[in-house]
């Protein structure tokens, strides 16, 4: 185990490859945001139309997975 690495928590090397993972993805990880928003969206807009007033339907999509 390297002298560096403390309590289980990532290396700066390690901290490095992570950040550039991310920043590789970036673009599809806003895509996927983008997508979600409107999912849930269109799950409140479903639930207003099915009956439900306002805040219920808000605190169906809170308490929820995103995809059921």
């Amino acid at each position: 185990m390297p002298q560096d690495k403390v309590n289980g928590k990532m290396t700066p090397i390690e901290m490095e490859m992570a950040l550039d993972e991310i920043k590789s993805n970036l673009h599809y990880m806003i895509q996927n945001n983008a997508i979600t928003a409107q999912f849930l969206k269109a799950k409140y807009d479903n639930l207003i139309q099915a009956g439900f007033n306002e805040q219920q339907a808000l605190e169906i999509i809170k308490s929820r997975p995103v995809y059921e």
